[in-house]
């Protein structure tokens, strides 16, 4: 061989070798830089939104925690002792009484105040000079001090005291503890703001005071807004959550962050790692380029392709790894490991999405969210319960059809509440069902860039508001039924007094069976409140021994004299020859007897016939009947006769009552693992009945 042929060959292997190398440190560029800089930005992309659905959810935890509140704070104000206590002025006594339910219901904050913020009665914890909020909305509440803490505050006005208007506070305080269970319940560190310092983290060697520049946007613009956190070379991504105070101001910053350590590290070594295998192959292609060429080509074409589908977003299908050369094996495995990282990366992700989207699905309220143009572009299983439609029919459709307006020509697009605030609708359901909805919403930005949409939470308030109704039906009747015995007696005491001496013994005698029967009416009225009182507290009980029914029957008997009296009613009586023990509370079977023996009197006509009879059913029960001579109850309206408030339509008719007695009734039968019921009498009128078990059979 010549020696312009040797350097012509030394020439072609320089060149070969030359470009060998070039074609390993563009191959290497290719498929690692694109492969890095994708997996880099799919990374980010999916912590920011991560921490995005870490704020939707620290949302939805502090919303669920002020519907908790809101309902506890309506079900403190309208508790008859409450309301009982502040008519009497008794303040002393309600101290206690609200340490009792402030205990009872995990509160930090209970107190009674006046309008300007005088504390009239408190639990363990109070806040002096707070005026309450009228708005009756849950708010938060920076609590001043050497340390100051937030508190999450519901106001509601509470009757009783005719001369001043009376709030009922209560709360939760924002501490340590509270904000390490929002942390581990969002899966995110947790922090409070205030006037730019931290007050509560759960961040480990976050510094107390933060950006004023970012703190003052947040307060100014009342925006949600995300930001870099950098410290003691610890990386965090946060997002910034505006809170509302009383009057709709902005007090405070909610800080949600994502802990970016380990994705940081992750990106140094995978850059470190693609700068090494780089360098590496480069050197192994210089000293055995022309050996190896050929076979490199193959191994190459493969990675090639297998880097081209992971900058694609193929993350499933596995890197090939070829049997050699040990370079290519390396490079092939540290691009495998860094494909199976980012799969399981993207995986966590995943599931962290799942796991929102499960706990939305599960929620018992609906959400919804809209277009600008009032499409649906979400539906959740609680909105097809309470709608009646299927999320595959809504989609795009709009949501004034979803939800159409009872009896108004608006639309409900109109009838969205700005954010922090809530509205109530009344709606049709798919099945024609009238409901009434509590409606909040609030803006959203996808992490996509699309449009904004907005999210409506809609809370399902029929019974609520239908109990509301039944509160205010019963304040307005208690005061007659108190009112019309109340004022009997007085007459009646006052004629007796002045005219006691030019009376005779008999004019006496009826004077005071008078007096008697508006005490027996008062005495069966505080009862049947005093026992609804105590089912409502859960504190009912009976006591159990064996008893003798007929002896409960006199009980009720001598009890209703003076009221058959009064009206000229006969009491017939059908027992058997012996009647055998039952395991029972006498005193509450007296009151059973009382109040349907009581009712049957009141409607029915003067100077009928009302039966009692006792019967052995199967020697297993004693059946106890009272049958009446009244009007009857429609078949439609008895399955809810016995529910609290109840009078089916008879507010018109001259007896009069609050709807307890049968409710009453109802809880002591089946306490004693009896029934009870009402049948059509066949003589006219209706049939009340109940079952005890026989001592035997308990």
């Amino acid at each position: 061989m010549s020696i312009n042929s040797r350097v012509g060959m030394h020439n072609f292997s320089s060149r070969l070798l030359l470009a060998f190398v070039a074609i390993i440190v563009i191959t290497a560029l290719l498929t690692g830089v694109p492969t890095y800089l994708a997996v880099h930005s799919e990374l980010e992309d999916q912590a920011w939104a991560r921490l995005s659905g870490g704020g939707k959810v620290t949302l939805t935890l502090l919303e669920t925690e002020k519907v908790r509140l809101s309902n506890l704070a309506s079900l403190a104000s309208q508790r008859p002792t409450l309301q009982n206590l502040i008519q009497l002025q008794e303040f002393e006594d309600l101290t206690p009484y609200l340490k009792i339910f402030q205990k009872d219901t995990d509160l930090d904050i209970l107190m009674l105040t006046d309008q300007s913020g005088k504390v009239l009665a408190e639990g363990t914890l109070a806040i002096p000079s707070m005026k309450p909020s009228s708005s009756q909305q849950p708010f938060f509440q920076v609590m001043d001090g050497t340390n100051p803490q937030m508190a999450l505050l519901v106001s509601k006005p509470v009757q009783g005291d005719p001369d001043r208007e009376l709030y009922l506070t209560v709360g939760i305080i924002l501490d340590d503890g509270y904000m390490n269970n929002l942390a581990k319940e969002s899966g995110f560190d947790q922090s409070l703001i205030i006037n730019g310092n931290r007050i509560v983290t759960t961040i480990r060697g976050a510094p107390e005071a933060v950006s004023p520049e970012i703190y003052s946007r947040v307060i100014t613009s009342g925006k949600t807004e995300m930001q870099v956190l950098n410290f003691d070379h610890s990386h965090y991504y946060v997002t910034l959550l505006p809170l509302i105070g009383n009057n709709d101001k902005l007090i405070a910053v909610s800080e949600v962050a994502l802990s970016m350590d380990d994705l940081v590290r992750s990106d140094q070594a995978a850059l470190v790692l693609l700068i090494l295998i780089t360098v590496v192959v480069c050197a192994a292609a210089s000293v055995i380029a022309g050996w190896f060429a050929r076979r490199l080509t193959a191994p190459l074409k493969d990675l090639t392709s297998a880097a081209i589908n992971i900058s694609q977003g193929d993350f499933e299908t596995p890197i090939p790894i070829p049997a050699g050369p040990d370079e290519i094996v390396t490079l092939a495995a540290a691009f495998e490991k860094s494909r199976v990282n980012a799969l399981l990366a993207l995986e966590d992700l995943s599931q962290t999405k799942e796991w929102s989207d499960t706990l939305i699905q599960s929620m018992v309220e609906a959400i919804v969210t809209i277009d600008d143009e009032g499409q649906v572009t979400s539906f959740s299983q609680g909105a097809e319960r309470i709608s009646g439609w299927q999320r595959a029919e809504v989609l795009g459709l709009s949501i004034n059809r979803i939800f159409p307006l009872i009896e108004s020509k608006d639309k409900f697009t109109e009838h969205i509440p700005p954010f922090g605030s809530v509205n109530q609708v009344t709606v049709q359901t798919r099945e024609g069902k009238e409901i009434t909805l509590a409606v909040t919403s609030a803006q959203l930005k996808p992490p996509s860039g699309e449009e904004k949409q907005v999210a409506l939470v809609l809370r399902d308030i029929t019974e609520e508001d239908s109990a509301r109704r039944l509160s205010s039906y019963f304040l307005a009747n208690i005061s007659h039924e108190f009112r019309t015995p109340l004022a009997a007696l007085n007459a009646s005491v006052e004629l007796l007094l002045e005219e006691m001496n030019a009376m005779s013994l008999g004019e006496i005698a009826k004077l005071l069976n008078s007096i008697h029967l508006g005490v027996t009416s008062l005495q069966t009225l505080i009862d049947n409140l005093l026992e609804s009182a105590s089912m409502e507290a859960g504190q009912f009980r009976i006591r159990r021994h064996p008893t003798d029914l007929v002896g409960v029957v006199t009980e009720a008997t001598r009890v209703m004299k003076p009221l058959l009296e009064r009206r000229q009613q006969e009491l017939s009586l059908g027992m058997p020859a012996k009647i055998p023990l039952v395991n029972a509370d006498p005193t509450r079977l007296t009151q059973v007897l009382v109040n349907l023996l009581s009712n049957a009197s009141k409607y029915s006509p003067m100077e009928t016939t009302i039966a009692l009879s006792l019967k052995i059913e199967q020697k297993t029960a004693i059946r106890i009947t009272v049958s009446d001579r009244g009007p009857g109850i429609p078949q439609s309206e008895r399955s809810r006769l016995f529910q609290r408030f109840v009078r089916l339509g008879l507010e018109d008719r001259a007896q009069y009552g609050i709807g307890l007695g049968l409710s009453v009734v109802k809880t002591i039968v089946e306490a004693h693992g009896g029934e009870v019921g009402v049948d059509e009498n066949p003589a006219g009128g209706s049939r009340f009945w109940f079952t005890i078990p026989l001592k035997d059979t308990v």
